[in-house]
C-alpha cells in the first residue's frame, strides 16, 4: 500500500500543476481505497485472531494461576499442617527434654548426694565431663568442663599409664585399687563404659577404703608382731642357752621394729650388765661397755625402773641442760631416740629390755610389745636360774664342787660309746672317818675340800667325780698315756707334800669302749694304794674301809 500511496501522492502533484489524469487520479483512489477496504478487513480478522488468542491465553493464565493458587494453597496447608506437628513435635521434644533434664536432675541429685566420688571422662579425649559434688569438694573443682580427668583428678600432664580404658566394656564392670597422689587416699574403683550425652565416656565411682587398709596394714603388722613375740617365746623355751636365745630374739625384734640396736640389761647384786644385744650391719655394738652399771650412777633410770615407768625419749637432744649427763651418755653412743622397758624379778626391778633410734610411729606399739616380752624375758631367766640350780643339786656336789655321783653314771655311758683314748684315776681320801670321829663333821669337810682343791690344781682339764663320802674319780678324755701318767704324778706328789693324803688308783686305755673295765683296774689298784697306806699308818689301819 505504500507504493500504492506514493503513486496517488504522484497523481495528485501532477493533477494540481496540470488539471490533467483525473480519471487515473480517481481509478487510483478507488483502487486505493479498496486496499484500505481490504487491509482494514484483514485488521480486524488478525485483530479478532489476536482478541481470541488473547481470551484463550487468558483462560490459560487464568487457569494456571487457579492451579498454581491451588497448589499454594495446598502447599500452604501442608507447611502449616507440618508446621503444626513441627510445633507439637517441638512441644513433645520440649516436654520430653524438661522431663529428661528432670530425671537427670532426680539421678543426679542421689550421685551429688553420694559420699564417694563419681566422674565421668571421655575416653578419647579425656575430658571431664561430669563430677559429683563429693568429687568437686576432694579435689577442689569449681567448674570441670575443659578439664582434663589427668590433670585434675590425678596431677599428671598427660593420661595416665595406668588408664584403664582399654580393659572397659559396656557389659561388665572392672574394679581396682589405686592410691592417689593428689589427696593421698586408697581407693577401690569401679569403671564401665556408657554413653554420656552422645560420647563414649568411662564412669568411675570411687570408695575411699583408707582406713580399711591402714586398719588391714595394722592388723597385718599386729599378726606379724605376735608371730615374732611367738617366734621369741618359742626360742626363749626351746634354747636353753638364754643368752644365745636373747640374741636370736633381738635380732627380730629390732628388724621389725627397724632399731639399730636392741639389748636386754639384767639387774644383779645392785649392779645392771648389758647380757644380750643385736645391731644392725654398721652399727657399733656397746655391750662391752655396758658392764656392771651402779644403781649410784644413774639415779633417774633406775628410779623410773623402780617405778615401773617404760623411757620412751623421741629425741634425745630434749634431755640437754635438766638431764645432761643421761645426754652426753646417750649422745655418745649416737643415740638419737630410744625406748626402754623395765621386767621384774620376784616383785622387784630385774632388768630391762631396750630399742635405740628405732621408728617413731612403732613407739606406743614397741612398748607393749616389750612388755609383753619382758613377762617371757624373765621366765626365761627364772627358768635359766631354776634349771642352774637343778643342776647343781642334780649332777654337782655341793661341798667339793664335783661333778656327783648321778652325773658320773651318766658321763661314763656317754664316754663308752667314744672311741678317743682315756684316763681314769681312783681316788680315796685317807683318814677321813677318824677326823669325823675325832674332830667332827666340818673338819671331815675342811678335809674333803682340801682335797677337793689339790685335785683341781693337779688335773685342771678332766672330769672331776664326787662318787662317795672320800671317793673320787677322775676321767681325762682324749689323752695320751704320757701325758697321764705325769698329771697322775703330780697328783701323788701334791698329796704326799700336804697334810691331806689319798690313795690313787689309776689306768690309761686307747679306747673309751673299755673305759668301765678300767674304771673297776684303778679302783683296784686304788685299794692296793691304800693297803700299803694303812700299813705304813699303823694307827689308822682301824679306819679302813
Amino acid at each position: 500500500m505504500e507504493k500504492e500511496w506514493a503513486d496517488i501522492k504522484k497523481e495528485i502533484s501532477q493533477y494540481r500543476s496540470s488539471g490533467d489524469n483525473k480519471n487515473r487520479l480517481y481509478a487510483l483512489s478507488e483502487h486505493y481505497f479498496a486496499m484500505a477496504d481490504e487491509a482494514v478487513d484483514i485488521a480486524e480478522v488478525y485483530t479478532e485472531e489476536i482478541v481470541q488468542q488473547s481470551r484463550t491465553f487468558l483462560i490459560i493464565v487464568i487457569c494456571a494461576f487457579l492451579v498454581v493458587v491451588m497448589m499454594v494453597t495446598i502447599f500452604t496447608y501442608q507447611q502449616e499442617k507440618r508446621r503444626r506437628r513441627l510445633l507439637e513435635a517441638e512441644a513433645e521434644n520440649r516436654r520430653k527434654s524438661e522431663q529428661l533434664a528432670r530425671q537427670s536432675q532426680q539421678m543426679l541429685m542421689p550421685i551429688n548426694e553420694m559420699t564417694e566420688l563419681m566422674y565421668v571422662a571421655d575416653i578419647h579425649t579425656y575430658d571431664l565431663l561430669f563430677v559429683n559434688d563429693a568429687g568437686k569438694k576432694l579435689f577442689d573443682i569449681e567448674e570441670f568442663t575443659g578439664l582434663k580427668c589427668y590433670k585434675a583428678l590425678q596431677g599428671f600432664d598427660k593420661p595416665c599409664d595406668f588408664c584403664p580404658n582399654a580393659k572397659l566394656s559396656k557389659d561388665e564392670t572392672y574394679t581396682w585399687e589405686y592410691s592417689n597422689p593428689v589427696i593421698h587416699g586408697h581407693y577401690l574403683l569401679k569403671d564401665r563404659l556408657i554413653d554420656w550425652e552422645g560420647r563414649e565416656a568411662r564412669m568411675e565411682i570411687a570408695f575411699d577404703i583408707t582406713e580399711s587398709l591402714q586398719k588391714k596394714k595394722e592388723l597385718e603388722k599386729r599378726i606379724k608382731r605376735d608371730n615374732i613375740l611367738i617366734d621369741c617365746i618359742r626360742e626363749l623355751y626351746q634354747n636353753h642357752h638364754t643368752v644365745d636365745a636373747m640374741n636370736h630374739v633381738l635380732k627380730l625384734i629390732g628388724e621389725v621394729f627397724e632399731a639399730e640396736r636392741a639389748y636386754v640389761f639384767y639387774m644383779e647384786n645392785d649392779e645392771m650388765s648389758n647380757i644380750a644385744e643385736w645391731c644392725r650391719e654398721g652399727i657399733t655394738p656397746e655391750i662391752d661397755n655396758l658392764q656392771h652399771l651402779s644403781r649410784h650412777d644413774y639415779k633417774w633410770w633406775f628410779q623410773l625402773y623402780d617405778e615401773q615407768a617404760s623411757i620412751m625419749i623421741r629425741d634425745v637432744r630434749e634431755l640437754q641442760g635438766d638431764r645432761q649427763a643421761e645426754y652426753e651418755l646417750l649422745s655418745g653412743q649416737k643415740i638419737e631416740r630410744l625406748i626402754l622397758v623395765p621386767f621384774e624379778r620376784y616383785g622387784n626391778f630385774g632388768g630391762m629390755i631396750g630399742l635405740d633410734n628405732l621408728s617413731v610411729e612403732v613407739f606406743e606399739d614397741a612398748e607393749k610389745f616389750l612388755r609383753t616380752f619382758g613377762y617371757f624375758i624373765m621366765l626365761a631367766i627364772r627358768r635359766n636360774e631354776d634349771e642352774k640350780t637343778l643342776y647343781r643339786l642334780s649332777y654337782m656336789d655341793t661341798l667339793t664342787k664335783f661333778y656327783n655321783h648321778n652325773r658320773y653314771i651318766q658321763d661314763v655311758e656317754e664316754f663308752s660309746e667314744k672311741e678317743t683314748t682315756v684316763g681314769v684315776a681312783f681316788i680315796d681320801v685317807n683318814g677321813l672317818k677318824e677326823i669325823n670321829d675325832r674332830f667332827g663333821h666340818e673338819a671331815g669337810d675342811q678335809l674333803l675340800q682340801t682335797g677337793a682343791a689339790i685335785m683341781q690344781s693337779s688335773v685342771p682339764e678332766g672330769n672331776l667325780y664326787r662318787v662317795g663320802g672320800d671317793e673320787f674319780v677322775i676321767i681325762c678324755p682324749d689323752v695320751e698315756e704320757a701325758e697321764f701318767r705325769d698329771i697322775i704324778q703330780k697328783l701323788k706328789d701334791t698329796f704326799n707334800r700336804e697334810e691331806c693324803k689319798a690313795a690313787v688308783g689309776y689306768e690309761w686305755t686307747h679306747s673309751c669302749r673299755n673305759l668301765k673295765a678300767i674304771i673297776r683296774s684303778a679302783d683296784q689298784k686304788m685299794y692296793e694304794d691304800k693297803e700299803q697306806f694303812y700299813q705304813q699308818h699303823a694307827e689308822a689301819g682301824r679306819y679302813r674301809h
